[in-house]
């Protein structure tokens, strides 16, 4: 398939004159690729954290803002039992949640998420304000079954890691890693749709809840 590919994608190089690229406009594609024109992007003033949680809110999802990192487990918990779901969490194997203790009553895998798992825990690449959209990067400590296959979705986040604009989104998702991810998910709330009747449904495509930690200090 790959040879095929290539011979399909020589010939039409070949019939549109582009078939080799002279040096001259290789280096200014590159240079293009990596110097990015920098676009017009909205502008506010309301505080940032207060719009993040806001847009969010606004997307159905919810949100526990704590001040440490002790406090987290705790606000997973208190979402659990909120919500009356099962005392289990599948945590993706992530250095980043390793410091989290979670308490005794509630039973925790650490692993990539399988169907029958209820509640998913990640943590995130950034949050991006002007969408309150969460940056979700693929890789093998961070799978991206995590954020598809439990019914609901628990997401920790630190203040640091809030950037403006959806650019500046990318541009963590693509600099968080050694190489390009295979999987970039932009998230701004649980899986819904409307496609019956007009009537909002939970959980269509993915996760009927999303829960966000956001940790306001390191």
């Amino acid at each position: 398939m790959t040879e095929a590919r290539d011979e399909i994608l020589r010939r039409v190089a070949t019939a549109v004159g582009r078939d080799q690229i002279d040096a001259e406009t290789e280096a200014r594609l590159t240079q293009r690729l990596h110097r990015l024109a920098r676009q017009l992007r909205p502008q506010w003033d309301d505080d940032t954290v207060e719009r993040f949680v806001a847009k969010l809110n606004a997307a159905a999802a919810s949100v526990a803002v704590v001040e440490s990192a002790a406090q987290v487990a705790a606000a997973v918990h208190a979402f659990l039992r909120q919500n009356d779901i099962p005392l289990s969490l599948t945590v993706a194997p992530d250095a980043r949640l390793d410091s989290y203790r979670w308490p005794d009553d509630i039973e925790v895998s650490r692993r990539n998420a399988i169907a029958d798992d209820v509640t998913s825990v990640t943590a995130a690449e950034a949050g991006v304000v002007e969408t309150g959209s969460l940056v979700l990067r693929s890789s093998p400590t961070s799978p991206t079954g995590m954020n598809f296959l439990p019914e609901n979705h628990v997401v920790i986040l630190r203040r640091e890691q809030l950037v403006q604009n959806l650019e500046d989104g990318w541009t963590c998702a693509l600099e968080s890693g050694n190489s390009i991810p295979r999987t970039v998910n932009f998230i701004s709330g649980p899986s819904k749709t409307a496609d019956i009747e007009q009537t909002i449904e939970y959980g269509a495509h993915g996760p009927r809840r999303l829960h966000v930690v956001l940790l306001a200090q390191a």
